[in-house]
Order: structure tokens, then C-alpha cells, then sequence
């Protein structure tokens, strides 16, 4: 091997490795700046990407609250999902469950479109999120089964604000 070839071999391989040691993990939404995210709405964003969070819980349709009650764990939790459209290419995606001290509502923009949109604001409290979870702590005189009934008015910055009725019936801690 000649002296030429051998530095460019050399050149080579140092680029390579100098490669190799700086790529970096892929984030979930590269448009997304990390270093703004709270660890919160990287968990949640995760967990609707994924699925895995949600994927443990049981469906509202199949669970009777008289009958059934939650511990502190998302696997005996009971989730209830709806979608609500703002058009033909934008809607939210809304899961809700109730833990034994809290119920969570949990909001998630999708479009059908390769676009990354954000929620802009939900009741007038700024977003500018794909994600967000609104947790309300149960009042202590709660009742099984008790209906829960809100109202949220959701913007994503363009076009009309969405209004959505979300209604659940409350699950008792076991005993």
C-alpha cells in the first residue's frame, strides 16, 4: 500500500468514526424543540404515539361502574376515547379516565396531512402542543358512577375553535 493510499484510508476511517460518535437518537417529532417539552408532555406524547400507556386500560363501553372499581394502578383504570373534527384534515383525539384521587383529560391534535399542527389553547389556557392533559382532583363527596360533564373550547391557531361536550362516569376507588 502506498503511502497516499494509506493516508486517505486513514483520512477515511477517522471521518467514520468521528460519524459514528456523534450521531444522536431521533426524537419522536424532530420539528418539536426537546429542550421546550417538559418531561410531562414527552411522556404523554410518547404514550399517544404508542399507545402503551393507553393500551392498559379498559374500555369504558365494557366496564359497568356499579360493578367495577379502580386501584392505583393504570391497568384497572377505564378509559373512554372520542374524536372530535375541527374539518376534513383536522381533529382531536380525546381520552379520559379517572385515577382514584384525579380524572385526566387527555387531548391530542392529529392531522391528515403530513403537517405537525398544535393545539393553540383549550379554554382560553395556551397550549401550543400536539398534547395536553388536564388533570381535575375529585371532590371528596364523589359518588360511583356520578356523571362528570365539561365543556372545552379547543383552537389550533387557524380556522374555528371546536367545541367539545365530554361527559364520564366516575369509577370507585376498591375498598
Amino acid at each position: 500500500m502506498t503511502f497516499a493510499a494509506l493516508r486517505s484510508f486513514s483520512v477515511f476511517f477517522a471521518v467514520f468514526i468521528l460519524l459514528l460518535s456523534c450521531s444522536k437518537k431521533e426524537d419522536l417529532d424532530p420539528d418539536l424543540e426537546t429542550d421546550n417539552q417538559s418531561e410531562n408532555d414527552r411522556i404523554i406524547l410518547e404514550s399517544f404515539t404508542h399507545g402503551e400507556f393507553f393500551s392498559q386500560m379498559k374500555s369504558f363501553e365494557d366496564v359497568d361502574c356499579e360493578a367495577y372499581c379502580i386501584i392505583d394502578s393504570p391497568e384497572s383504570w377505564v378509559m373512554k376515547e372520542s374524536n372530535h373534527r375541527f374539518n376534513a384534515q383536522f381533529s382531536i383525539d380525546l381520552k379520559i379516565y379517572n385515577t382514584p384521587t384525579d380524572i385526566i383529560y387527555a387531548f391530542h391534535i392529529k392531522a391528515g396531512n403530513n403537517s405537525r399542527p398544535v393545539i393553540g389553547t383549550i379554554n382560553g389556557q395556551a397550549v401550543n402542543a400536539p398534547t395536553y392533559e388536564l388533570k381535575i382532583p375529585k371532590e371528596t363527596d364523589w359518588s360511583t358512577c356520578e356523571l362528570i360533564e365539561n365543556q372545552f373550547t379547543v383552537t389550533r391557531g387557524a380556522g374555528n375553535p371546536l367545541v367539545i361536550n365530554a361527559s364520564y362516569h366516575l369509577f370507585e376507588k376498591c375498598k
